[in-house]
């Protein structure tokens, strides 16, 4: 199976776990901390099903950048997750997605020296170009509305980004299942330390009345098993292709979101609901056509 349709196959998985998410964010879980925490202990789990498949030690300078490379990860979703409880998903996830293959392209060109021929570089710029214009929102008087969601998603997109490049040079140095393990545990680790604070563990402990139902665990863990192997997928495309463009690639994650938020808007508003025009529908095609473009380009 090539890295492109793998890649693809990973960004379907995580629109879905992605979509979930702000629908229990809204709802039910309201503590981000809480949700990176239920996120990473789920990791860890799946950390002790890999372990079998082969576990080095990669030595301690590979074992720190390993753990950071997971940190880092983990700064990222918790500051995505605070995002969405303030923006709508088919809004803010774009920018994250579009800002951070910007931050993958800049620190592996000055740090793993990774570098894009012609037609790749186009692939890159459509599919960012794209990405923005379906995050895109207009004011009464037409001008474009990024600011508060911008800001929002710069410190994660960030952080998203740093992971991933530090994550390339670990499976440039360790073997694929040994380098997952380790970087997942960074991610474990991270989650655990806003635990120190008694008000987080008094929402880990006493979840809300309305988020203890089985409908709602059965959400959470549906989401988190198709996000848990997108991760997998997406970190064994970036194994063993450029980084950079498994990132720009991001792009075609958030066409399915907003196709999975349009039906949920149209057809179950009482899970999730979010404004839908003519206007706002053509923009999200212009920037589909544009992501199937730099698609075209890199095939």
């Amino acid at each position: 199976m090539s890295w492109l349709l793998i890649t693809l196959i990973a960004y379907f998985l995580n629109a879905i776990a992605m979509v979930i998410d702000k629908t229990l964010l809204k709802r039910d879980i309201k503590n981000p901390f809480v949700y990176t925490f239920y996120i990473a202990a789920l990791g860890a789990v799946l950390m002790i099903f890999i372990l079998p498949f082969g576990l080095t030690w990669p030595g301690w300078s590979q074992f720190i950048v390993s753990l950071i490379a997971g940190a880092t990860f983990a700064v990222g979703l918790f500051l995505m997750f605070f995002g969405l409880k303030k923006e709508d998903a088919s809004r803010l996830t774009p920018i994250i997605g579009g800002l951070t293959p910007i931050f993958v392209f800049i620190l592996a060109y000055l740090f793993l020296g990774e570098r894009l021929f012609s037609r790749q570089i186009i692939a890159f710029i459509l599919i960012i170009i794209g990405t923005f214009i379906i995050s895109l929102t207009f004011n009464k008087d037409h001008t474009p509305n990024l600011r508060r969601a911008l800001w929002l998603a710069l410190p994660s997109a960030f952080f998203f980004g740093l992971s991933y490049v530090l994550t390339k040079d670990v499976y440039n140095h360790q073997s694929f299942f040994s380098g997952f393990v380790w970087t997942r545990l960074g991610i474990f680790v991270t989650a655990m330390l806003p635990m120190l604070w008694a008000s987080n563990r008094h929402d880990l402990t006493h979840p809300a009345k309305d988020s203890s139902g089985s409908g709602v665990r059965s959400r959470f863990l549906f989401g988190q098993a198709c996000g848990g192997a997108s991760a997998i997928l997406i970190q064994y495309a970036v194994s063993i292709a450029s980084v950079s463009l498994v990132q720009a690639l991001q792009g075609i994650q958030y066409v399915f979101i907003f196709i999975a938020v349009a039906y949920l808007t149209l057809y179950h508003p009482h899970i999730l609901k979010e404004k839908l025009s003519s206007a706002i529908v053509v923009q999200k095609i212009m920037a589909i056509i544009l992501i199937s473009l730099g698609m075209y380009f890199i095939i």
